[in-house]
């Protein structure tokens, strides 16, 4: 069993930080104590892959890991730029020039997974933000090396830094980045013995002049700093991904949303234009899904993409739909499902880097984010075409097949998904979303309308009116189930919003087409049939998807101009 040594500092509340000095860059951020501990075992077994990808020399995987506690301060924190952190007893100690060079070693790899995530970002993924109380990546970026310069600036008088740093906020970001280190690094090989062994209390651009500092300290700082803000990093991107997918996951609700109240002939048999019917088109859309995944992955295992095959639009497009034709309006729906699903899955599962690196394709770029705005566009076109051919025609109004009706509603179900997943988890129980609805909140009603759905379809497949629960007063209705939820966990709501939707699905497969346009009294009062109760399941997701989004687009954007260096930008 390996046994390591934690050292702890924090606030009696949180948060409170944990490290293991033997493994620079190993440390845990956490809002109570007991946490930080806890996962500080794990945090030493990702250190030691960590280390094990770069090439050091670590124990094997598998060994049994001992945590200890070693030492601990309180009163420090919480953490945030400009805070004072602990001095831990072993940091008091003289470090020799090899056992610095061991540090920049293991600050060159962490230099070289922080270049390989960001390197090759465009300016737009650059300086997106989630939100206005974001940073961009590129201000990200400019902070990791304002900090590495404000640390150094602890051991060495203000006259003796480097002079390049009294202008580097005119460098682009990556020469800033490469100047920063290497000064940095030159900085801190010029301390003599003194300077490797002393105890620092800088009272320049510090609020801290308490604040203990040593050389030890200084490196540790640099490591945990550069790694803890690469996590920052990929939040970033993952969250702009999925502002991304959200779009995507909406253009295709809207296409399939005009597909309702359309009968077998108008989907199977009227034409939309050329010689293609409405399942034509759908089966056309499916045939670029299937296309651009094969071709996505190519690029991405460093390939060729297949651009000879889509060289002749007309001919592919033509190629395309007839090896479609022949198949029922079902298999093409669920081809159509399949094909879009399994594309963004794959992107799901992409590494952030990986998803937004640039791909040359010609004159224009192949990576994920363009195809996703190029199939969006692409829905929406059909989607408008499709609406604009229904009203010239007049075929809306009646109750169209049931997998038309099941393509609806997992398209709206992904659509809410997509737009739930704009929200990071920490925002899910606080963020209002829906008024003073929160993420959490709006899930609950899902549920909670859904389950009242698959019951109101129950009774109207036996032929009763589905009168399922006293809802004349919605809002009071809605209040009070959502007031309920509120002490449940997410996983939990989660789980009973998947439990709705089999029961909904259940109840859809047991009713008869031949039931479809048989009249009820809603509970809300007036007239509806279970076809139409099924739709208006459909709007009300896509409705609250719409919600959510509107709310986390408006707040997102580019970063606004970074401020002056104040030299108070420790992390």
């Amino acid at each position: 069993m390996a046994r390591y040594f934690a050292y702890l500092e924090g606030v009696e509340g949180g948060p409170w930080m944990a490290h293991v000095l033997d493994l620079p860059g190993c440390f845990v951020r956490a809002d109570r104590r007991d946490t930080a501990l806890v996962r500080l075992a794990q945090s030493v077994r990702d250190c030691m892959s960590w280390l094990r990808r770069h090439g050091e020399t670590v124990p094997p995987e598998g060994e049994p890991i001992q945590i200890e506690l070693a030492e601990e301060h309180t009163g420090i924190g919480p953490f945030a730029s400009g805070d004072a952190a602990a001095l831990f007893r072993p940091e008091g100690l003289s470090i020799d020039p090899e056992g610095m060079e061991v540090l920049f070693r293991l600050l060159e790899h962490s230099r070289a997974d922080l270049l390989a995530l960001v390197r090759d970002l465009s300016d737009h993924v650059l300086d997106w933000r989630p939100d206005l109380h974001s940073r961009s990546v590129r201000r990200i970026l400019r902070h990791v090396g304002n900090a590495e310069e404000w640390y150094v600036s602890r051991l060495v008088l203000p006259e003796n830094l480097p002079a390049e740093w009294n202008t580097d906020e005119e460098l682009p970001i990556f020469d800033f980045l490469d100047m920063e280190r290497r000064t940095a690094v030159e900085c801190l090989r010029r301390l003599d013995e003194r300077g490797r062994s002393k105890i620092f209390f800088s009272d320049c651009w510090t609020e801290h002049p308490e604040e203990a500092w040593s050389a030890r300290k200084v490196l540790r700082r640099f490591l945990e700093h550069e790694r803890e803000h690469l996590v920052e990093i990929r939040r970033i991107l993952a969250l702009q991904r999925a502002h991304l997918l959200a779009r995507l996951a909406a253009a295709r609700a809207e296409l399939c949303s005009h597909l309702l109240g359309l009968d077998e002939r108008a989907l199977c048999e009227v034409i939309l234009h050329g010689d293609w019917t409405l399942q034509d088109a759908l089966a056309h859309l499916a045939g670029w899904d299937l296309w651009v995944l094969p071709m996505q992955q190519r690029l991405l295992a460093g390939g060729p993409p297949d651009l000879e095959t889509v060289r002749d639009l007309n001919a592919y497009n033509a190629a395309s739909v007839a090896a479609w034709r022949g198949r029922s309006l079902a298999e093409v729906l669920t081809g159509l499902t399949e094909a879009r699903a399994a594309w963004v899955a794959w992107m799901e599962e992409l590494a952030p880097e990986e998803f937004f690196r640039r791909r040359p394709v010609g004159q224009g770029d192949g990576s994920p984010p363009t195809w996703v705005e190029v199939m969006e566009k692409h829905d929406l076109e059909h989607a408008e075409e499709i609406a604009q051919w229904v009203q010239e025609q007049g075929l809306q109004g009646g109750p169209g097949p049931k997998p038309v009706l099941r393509l609806a509603l997992e398209a709206a179900r992904r659509e809410w998904l997509a737009a739930a997943a704009m929200v990071p988890v920490g925002a899910r129980r606080s963020r209002p979303l829906c008024g003073v609805w929160t993420l959490q909140d709006v899930l609950g009603h899902l549920a909670d309308w859904e389950q009242l759905g698959a019951e109101g379809l129950r009774l109207m497949a036996a032929g009763q009116h589905p009168d399922v629960e006293e809802v004349a007063d919605l809002d009071a209705w809605n209040q009070a189930h959502v007031k309920a939820r509120g002490e449940q966990s997410w996983e939990r709501v989660f789980s009973d919003l998947r439990s709705a939707r089999q029961a909904f699905l259940a109840a859809l497969e047991a009713l008869e087409p031949s039931q479809f346009d048989k009249r009820y009294t809603a509970p809300w009062g007036g007239p509806i049939t279970p076809y139409d109760w099924v739709c208006v399941y459909v709007e009300h997701e896509r409705g609250h998807a719409y919600d959510v989004r509107e709310v986390m687009q408006a707040a997102a954007g580019p970063a606004e101009e970074p401020p002056a260096k104040t030299w108070t930008s420790r992390g």
